[in-house]
């Protein structure tokens, strides 16, 4: 069975994370959406967290810059989490969830992660729609990629509009793919251990990124 938890970073974006949302909604699918802090000073912006959270949806942390953690001292570290934290505080799981940009970890940030009360998520499918060669659509046959090849997948899309026009194509091919289901972060607590594995090994080749995640 190929179980597979969608994920989005960056949002949300005004324009983009609501379409996600519907087409999450059409094809009954829930997903775990870690919130840029800094997202949420334009007008409106937490209206849209709060329908994802309403609608079934995880919401994650995902700092409030957008900073490489793991280059910044262990105070504004904190600080980085906590000031998105108190955002986003109302609509987080009781277990609280954190990315951090770019994938940018090391054991500073996760003790101080763990510290603040989070589990830090990161992913083994990356569906590169961060690459101006995947745009519009090629990430979706980047992401089906990976998919097929993992027992579990967290998959990493980002709030983009050719991530938003183009989901809804992943989706309907995930769910023809043979044994195939769409689970939420929650519900496969065996999930974070299988990225964590994964992570070792790739964690140079994610590092080389140009994007935001």
């Amino acid at each position: 069975m190929h179980s597979v938890v969608l994920t989005f970073d960056d949002g949300p974006d005004p324009e983009h994370t609501p379409r996600i949302l519907d087409v999450l909604a059409k094809e009954r699918v829930q997903a775990l959406f870690f919130i840029l802090g800094m997202r949420l000073e334009t007008p409106g912006a937490i209206e849209i967290v709060r329908r994802a959270a309403r609608e079934g949806h995880l919401i994650g942390n995902h700092s409030y810059g957008h900073h490489r953690l793991n280059q910044l001292p262990a105070d504004q570290i904190a600080s980085e989490i906590l000031k998105t934290h108190h955002l986003i505080a109302e609509l987080e799981p009781k277990r609280k969830l954190f990315r951090p940009p770019f994938g940018a970890s090391n054991k500073t940030v996760e003790a101080i992660a763990r510290k603040l009360g989070y589990r830090t998520v990161l992913w083994n499918v990356d569906s590169a729609d961060w690459k101006e060669e995947n745009k519009p659509s090629g990430w979706v046959g980047v992401a089906l990629k990976q998919i097929q090849t993992r027992y579990l997948a967290i998959c990493l899309c980002h709030d983009y509009g050719h991530t938003a026009d183009h989901l809804q194509q992943l989706i309907e091919r995930t769910k023809r793919l043979s044994r195939s289901q769409f689970v939420r972060y929650d519900e496969r607590k065996s999930l974070t251990s299988m990225v964590r594995g994964w992570w070792g090994s790739a964690s140079r080749e994610v590092g080389k990124r140009i994007e935001p995640a």
